[in-house]
Order: C-alpha cells, then structure tokens, then sequence
C-alpha cells in the first residue's frame, strides 16, 4: 500500500493555501499571453480575484479573470520550471518546484526548493530543497529529544504544499515531512507531529518516539503520520496537515497537535489526505478534506467534512479519488478521476461534469481527470492535465454557452498549414487534436481521415462553421462505424470554405 501512496502523491500534485489576502498585483507592463504556458495544471490559488496557476511550465498568474497570463518571470523566477505549489501572503509569493531525475531506466521526482519574491513578482530569489546533514539525527520537542530521521537527498523530498501561518512559511514534504522557516527558506526546522500510535502529542509530556517517515539505519519507526503531503491554514486559529495517516491540527503554532483519522473519527474515509481547504458561507464554518483510502482495507476515497473536528467528521460521494476541492457558498465542488462532482446539500444530490466546450473558439477538455478547482464569485476555474477551464455557475449549474476554455498550442505560422498531436497517437491513452488556422469569419471546414489506400475511414467534419483564428479538432481513433482503427500510417485533409485540401499526416499506435 505504501507503493501505492508514493505513486498517488507523485501524480496527485495537490497542495493548499494561505488565508491572507494579496493586497496589490500589478503586471509592471510584463509581457503577457492570452492562454496559460501549459496545458497541464495542477493548483489554482484564487487571492482577491488574482488567479495562481501551479503548472509544469511555470507559475501562471492572471489578474483579469483569465483573459492574459503573465507567465515570464525572468530568469530567476519560476519561469519554465514544474511547479507543485503556491503560497501569498501581503506581497509575498512563494512557489515550490520540482524535477525528474532519471536513475537506471527509472524517473524519480526530485525536490528542485522554493521560489521566493517579496515584491508581487518583479525580483525572485531561489532557495534550495530543504535538507539535513547525517549528524541531525535528533529533534528537541519540548522536554524530548527524539530519534530522527536525517534527509539528506532531495529525490521524492518535494514541498506538495505550502502555507503560511502565525509567522513561519510551513511545507509539506512527503519525504522531507512538516517543516517550518521563519525566514522564507533560508534555513529551516523539522516539525514534530504524532507517530503513527498517538493521537495528541504536547511538548509538556515525556515521550520516546521517533521523528520517522521510514525506518532505516537512522531510526527503526515508519511512522505514515509524518509522511506530510497537505496544508490548510485557519487564520490564526489552526494549522492543519494532512499526512498518509490523518489529519494533524494545532492551534498553538506547534506546541500540542491531535490527530484525526479513519480510525479515531470513522467519518473520515479514509488516511491518505491530498488535501485540506475551509468552506465558509453565512455563519456556516466547515473544514473540508480529499481523503483517500492508505492501509486500512476499510478506508475508501472520498470528501471527508467537520463543522467541528471535536464533535465528529463525515465523508460524501464515496468511492472518487478527489484532488482538490472548491466551493460557492453551499455548493462544494469536488476535482477527481472521474470528474468535477458539484454538490449543493452535502452529497445528498449531485452531477459530475466529464467534458468541456468553449462554443466561442471550439476547444474542448475532454480528459474526466480534474486536477484542481477554485472560484471567484460564480466564475469556477479548473484545472487538468488537457487545459484550463472557465465556468460560471450562479447557483443552479453551470452554463453551458459561457464555458471559457484556455489551452496552449504550437501556432500554425501559417495559412495552409495544419498539424496532428500527439503524433504517434495511441487511442486508447490520448486525444487526438487536428490544429489549424481559420481565417475569415463565417467559414465552414470539413475534415476527414484516410488510411494507407486514401479510403476514407473517418468524417470528423461536414461543412462544420468554425471562427476566425487557430483551432483543434479531435479524433479519438475510431472509424465511421464507431471502432477502433488498426495501427499505422493515415492521413488527414481540412478543407476551409470549399478551398484546397490541407494534408497532414498521422501515426496510429495502439
């Protein structure tokens, strides 16, 4: 089961946020683009309207609700570079990144640190992963000095959250564990939390456990309680961290922690928490968690929920590997594997939305993995591994006719060009996307698949109108007659008011 949460964390890339507002951003004439860097998004922080995109190729902010990205930091900033997370707080932004690291035939994620600026973005200055040195074996917390265990590699230590709260910057490194700075990571200080068999911890009491994600020739415990994956900050009033073993809060900056899980509060589904978030509405005040299934075999995936951690937790909509969730005053909207769940009562109703359509420019996510989900009023932003959605909903739906939808391409550069990607398409794993370029309003384009022979195998478009501007069109594999087509060679043409064909040309694998 460990593997199986290992693999989980390194393709959830959930994290949480800070509650302070940012007071000011402004671009400082940047270049902007009109659509994000990538098209793969892992977190959207939404801080007084502005829109934080953790993506694979860098931060992404947008301050007018989607319409330009800055997404050129510099040099310096978080510009190209994979980021995991994001925290604001004031003018203060920080963002945690990492890499690959390829070791015999085998991709290892690698903790790359954090990326700091304290002027809104104009400067950057990079911190490097936090790690020990083989002599920190120990850790003070209160009358104890405990057995730890020293991290002294930054491969699978990576910061999948971070959080600001009462003075220090914490993140959550899953092999790293909880870690705090109070000089935006410049040096740091391992946090202690329960072992895997306590529920509450204080400084003033006398223990003999151990600081231990795994045990090792360091340390002989692995405790799942400090494997740290997920941060939510209450205001002032508590720190939570989700971890492979529960939810751990503190209201006294570390001093005391109390650990909930499946096994102490069965309403939360399950140990394995990828993320932590709060709902507020009214006088309604709810602390809400993705909770998935780690070793008990009675754990299952679910949105786990308290209004008062101390009185009892809940979960909804069992059975969905969530990733983040967000919510618009009673509706809490809930990013899976299997979907955007939206719920206005608490589970007892509720629709999953598994594809997308921009009517305005055609472009589509078709994908039914939602990574991230966050709102601004009634604008609801999504994001997956096939692009950024933009969706309204005032309290009854979603609307379909509003749909925005942001996805990055490769231009054309020029009329008559077109091109295929992913190329080699596997159908069974990708969507297939025919981009090319429209020039005049009021157009129609047919658009038709061909085999080795010219035969025509698929007609993807009749005379279809389509806007002015670049544009895709999706295959999924198959033919006319709705099966799959066999591996090999075929081609394309787009034919744009009655116009030469465009050819292109595609590589089936299955």
């Amino acid at each position: 089961m460990k593997l199986l949460i290992i693999l989980s964390i390194i393709f959830s890339l959930s994290s949480a946020y800070s509650q302070t507002e940012l007071r000011t951003f402004k671009l400082g004439g940047s270049p902007t683009q009109a659509v994000p860097s990538s098209n793969s998004v892992s977190q959207i922080l939404i801080r007084n309207g502005i829109a934080y995109l953790a993506t694979n190729k860098g931060l992404n902010v947008s301050a007018d609700g989607g319409n330009t990205f800055k997404t050129d930091w510099g040099t310096d900033g978080p510009t190209g570079v994979s980021v995991n997370a994001v925290a604001v707080e004031g003018d203060t932004i920080v963002v945690s990144a990492s890499s690959t690291f390829d070791q015999g035939g085998n991709s290892l994620p690698v903790g790359d640190g954090l990326y700091v600026s304290t002027d809104n973005g104009s400067t950057w200055k990079h911190e490097p992963q936090s790690v020990d040195s083989l002599s920190d074996t120990t850790v003070t917390f209160g009358r104890n000095v405990l057995k730890a265990l020293p991290v002294t590699t930054d491969v699978d230590n990576i910061s999948y959250s971070i959080v600001f709260h009462k003075g220090y910057l914490y993140t959550a490194n899953f092999a790293g564990a909880l870690r705090r700075s109070s000089d935006l990571g410049r040096t740091w200080q391992r946090v202690v939390m329960p072992p895997d068999y306590l529920d509450y911890i204080t400084q003033d009491s006398t223990y003999n456990f151990q600081l231990s994600p795994i045990s090792g020739k360091f340390t002989s415990e692995t405790n799942y309680n400090h494997e740290a994956f997920s941060l939510y900050s209450d205001g002032d009033s508590a720190l939570y961290v989700g971890t492979a073993d529960g939810i751990d809060k503190t209201t006294d900056n570390g001093y005391s922690w109390q650990k909930f899980n499946h096994q102490n509060q069965p309403g939360i589904s399950g140990n394995f928490v990828v993320w932590i978030t709060a709902q507020n509405y009214g006088t309604v005040h709810n602390i809400w968690a993705a909770t998935v299934n780690a070793n008990d075999p009675t754990e299952v995936p679910a949105l786990s929920y308290t209004s008062d951690d101390s009185a009892g937790w809940h979960h909804i909509l069992s059975g969905h590997f969530f990733h983040s969730i967000g919510f618009n005053g009673p509706i809490v909207y809930g990013a899976s594997d299997d979907g955007l769940f939206r719920t206005p009562d608490f589970g007892k109703s509720s629709t999953v939305l598994t594809g997308i359509i921009d009517p305005s420019n055609n472009q589509s996510i078709l994908s039914q993995v939602f990574y991230s989900v966050n709102t601004s009023g009634d604008s609801v932003w999504l994001g997956t591994g096939d692009g950024t959605a933009i969706g309204t909903d005032p309290g009854g739906g979603f609307i379909a006719s509003l749909w925005r939808v942001l996805r990055t391409f490769s231009a054309v550069g020029a009329t008559h060009t077109t091109y295929f990607y992913p190329n080699p398409f596997s159908p069974r794993l990708d969507v297939g996307r025919i981009h090319y370029d429209v020039q005049k309003p009021g157009s129609t384009v047919t658009v038709r698949i061909y085999d080795f022979s010219m035969r025509v195998v698929r007609t993807l478009l009749q005379n279809a109108p389509r806007p002015p501007g670049e544009t895709d069109d999706q295959w999924d594999g198959k033919d006319d007659t709705g099966n799959w087509v066999d591996n090999g060679v075929y081609f394309y043409s787009v034919v744009i008011n009655n116009e030469s064909p465009i050819w292109g040309k595609i590589l089936v694998a299955r």
